[in-house]
């Protein structure tokens, strides 16, 4: 009989991926941790602090005024801010019914370290359904400012 050489089994080759180096697990781990940081920063961003959305909210309000926005629309929409930020550390069942010598005194209680002066509360609850209120404005708009820095420290977050 005739006798060939034949040649061994050949098994394949073991695979040049798997398992992967070291490098590749490190930089597996800092693709997640920058996909989570990338997260947070989206979700940090649309959910802002209630005082950092009530201030520019205000800086709208005063440059309104600045362009000619009447005494009256200007009161009203300071007012309203103020409710609004009111509702929302309150709650709507709470805060959103009060109204006179009830709703300043909410006002004057959340922040306590800043109060606002009788003239001012009575210009947000009563004279500001007047023809012409006699106020300034501008001290108005400053107060609020002021007050809205000294909003507490346990600051609902809220969605933009």
């Amino acid at each position: 009989m005739n006798e060939l050489e034949l040649r061994d089994i050949h098994l394949p080759q073991t695979s040049l991926w798997w398992p992967p180096a070291p490098g590749w697990w490190l930089l597996l781990v800092l693709l997640l941790l920058l996909g989570l940081v990338v997260i947070w920063l989206i979700w940090r961003r649309r959910h802002q602090p209630l005082p950092k959305l009530s201030l520019r909210e205000l800086e709208t309000i005063r440059r309104a005024h600045a362009d000619g926005q009447s005494v009256n629309a200007t009161i009203n929409a300071v007012a309203r801010l103020l409710r609004r930020t009111l509702i929302s550390f309150y709650g709507r069942e709470k805060q959103a019914a009060t109204t006179g010598a009830a709703w300043t005194e909410q006002l004057q209680r959340l922040a306590p370290r800043h109060r606002f002066s009788e003239r001012h509360l009575r210009l947000l609850s009563y004279d500001r359904y007047q023809a012409n209120p006699d106020c300034d404005v501008d001290s108005l708009l400053q107060a609020c400012e002021s007050w809205i820095r000294n909003l507490p420290r346990r600051v609902p977050r809220v969605s933009v």
